[in-house]
């Protein structure tokens, strides 16, 4: 192998794709290269013997002239990045750059060369051209402050639309609450078949809006991360009987065979969001009797074979959903066409709630369908299976018995409310009952009442003017606990709120709150809850 010469060795410099200067102890350069010529301006004949101080003066007193003599006088090698050396070499990857100033970022390293049997000593410098790499390190940082801002401008946007759909959620449901109150009012009064018809519309239209709140309202709290699922142990075979049992009378009205069947392996108790679930199942019912004009629905629960998932199916012998709209009935505010929307209503929002709601609780869901025989909804989750663990779903107070209104306890309530229309609603469905109301029309004034009168129970609206029903609430605690009132003594309160978001709802427990009911507030649901507490 043939040795290299020194000659070699000297193009190599000359020719390196870097800078390179070498200077001596005197601080005078002795080698230039043609990178370093062809960036600085200078010719090789001005450089090479010509003082290091002399040809750059401004770089006297900066951290690379420091090092240079660091380098010189102690044989110690440094490193300057582009961000440390703000004084660079003047440097220029082009005329027009070198006419407005513009120098090359530069990345130094400053290498002391000493030679065996040699006392004096050279300093090498090395200079890189990093322009691109800051120019892309600069566009990057651009780019993730721009997606960092971004982020936080669409969660601005997320808590927006939150917020206005919560706000939105209330107004609109106080005026609903009103207008459901009515029409059960309505209906307990002589009407004539016309009217009775009347009556039906206004109701079903009301019960329409309302579902269509709280599709809105759930798709937005699952978007946002806000809809926490529960771990409770339930009956799936009294969740399954009373959730089928609700379409009941308007499958016999269509002629329709519906029925379920829920698999021996599964255990009488099992664990998950019982709330959720039923409304997954109530979803798919409700679609499933409104694209089904005759035949039949059949809902299964079965044991998958790995013993970890059950497997829940709704199938019917509807119209059927065409093979290019499977893969999109899951998307918001989709149906399979514009037809579909005017003949059978809906927002398109059911089926999209749905899938999520499944896979927040650890599942999938799929569909098998053909036109004009059917469709079969199909959906797996987690199975957490209890022997014989007794079902609570029974023992709620909503399956109590009410007693006729001259049977029911007499009682002194306060309603705290500030709409006049839920007064009178209230008011109306408390007519025929022993029950005398006082009204206050903010929270100060319900708490000034509780000051001087004793009442069995007090209603509370969450939102008034002056003192809201949070406070007035957390209030009423205090003076109890003051009183030295044993908890299983104090007064009842339940709140009555358009608020429905579960963050709202844990609120106004902490506050001290005992039962909570979201408006449209129903007849028999106050009047149960009412006995519930009236009785114990």
């Amino acid at each position: 192998m043939n040795s290299l010469s020194e000659k070699h060795l000297l193009t190599i410099v000359k020719k390196s794709g870097i800078g390179i200067l070498i200077l001596d102890k005197n601080l005078n350069i002795v080698l230039v290269n043609s990178w370093f010529i062809k960036s600085s301006g200078f010719k090789e004949k001005d450089l090479v013997g010509a003082s290091f101080s002399s040809v750059f003066p401004e770089l006297k007193n900066t951290r690379t002239f420091k090092s240079v003599e660091l380098c010189l006088e102690y044989s110690q090698y440094s490193i300057l990045t582009h961000t440390l050396n703000p004084f660079p070499f003047p440097l220029y990857d082009n005329k027009k750059n070198r006419e407005i100033g513009n120098r090359i970022y530069q990345y130094l390293h400053i290498i002391p060369i000493s030679i065996e049997g040699e006392t004096d000593p050279f300093c090498m410098i090395q200079i890189s051209d990093v322009s691109q790499q800051v120019v892309r390190e600069k566009l990057l940082r651009e780019k993730m402050t721009l997606a960092n801002q971004r982020e936080v401008e669409a969660q601005k946007a997320s808590q927006a639309k939150t917020d206005f759909l919560a706000s939105m959620s209330h107004e609109i449901r106080t005026p609903l609450n009103a207008i459901l109150g009515m029409t059960d009012t309505l209906n307990e009064t002589d009407l004539t078949e016309e009217q009775q018809e009347y009556l039906t519309v206004l109701r079903n239209s009301g019960k329409a809006l309302f579902n269509i709140i709280n599709d809105i309202l759930d798709l937005s709290r699952i978007e946002s991360g806000k809809l926490e699922m529960e771990h409770i142990h339930f009956s799936i075979r009294d969740l399954m009987s009373e959730t089928v049992s609700l379409f009941y009378m308007k499958a016999k009205a269509k002629g329709i065979n519906l029925h379920f069947h829920i698999d021996d392996e599964i255990s009488e108790s099992i664990a998950g969001d019982s709330t959720r679930l039923q409304q997954v199942l109530i979803n798919l019912l409700s679609n499933a009797m409104k694209f089904t004009e005759k035949g039949e629905i059949f809902v299964s629960t079965l044991l998958c074979e790995n013993k970890k998932n059950i497997k829940i199916s709704v199938e019917d012998t509807g119209i059927g959903i065409p093979s290019e709209k499977l893969n999109s009935i899951f998307e918001s505010f989709t149906q399979v066409d514009s037809s579909t929307t005017r003949k059978y209503g809906g927002t398109g929002l059911g089926l999209t709630i749905t899938k999520k709601l499944i896979q927040l609780m650890g599942g999938e869901i799929s569909v098998d369908s053909h036109v004009g025989t059917g469709s079969k909804f199909s959906f797996e989750i987690p199975y957490e299976g209890f022997i014989k663990r007794n079902s609570g779903i029974h023992q709620h107070w909503l399956n109590l018995e009410l007693p006729n209104p001259e049977n029911f306890p007499s009682c002194n309530i306060l309603l705290a409310e500030d709409s006049e229309e839920n007064i009178f609603i209230i008011k109306t469905f408390f007519r025929k009952y022993p029950i005398h109301i006082s009204i206050a029309y903010n929270g100060k004034e319900a708490l000034a009442k509780f000051k001087t009168q004793k009442f069995d129970i007090i209603l509370m609206d969450m939102q008034m003017p002056e003192m809201d029903g949070l406070e007035a609430t957390r209030e009423i605690r205090k003076i109890e606990v003051a009183n030295q009132i044993r908890a299983s003594d104090s007064v009842p309160i339940i709140a009555i709120s358009a608020n429905v978001q579960k963050e709202d709802i844990s609120k106004s427990f902490l506050a001290g709150i005992t039962s909570y009911l979201p408006k449209p507030v129903r007849k028999q649901e106050i009047l149960k809850l009412m006995y519930f507490y009236l009785a114990m």
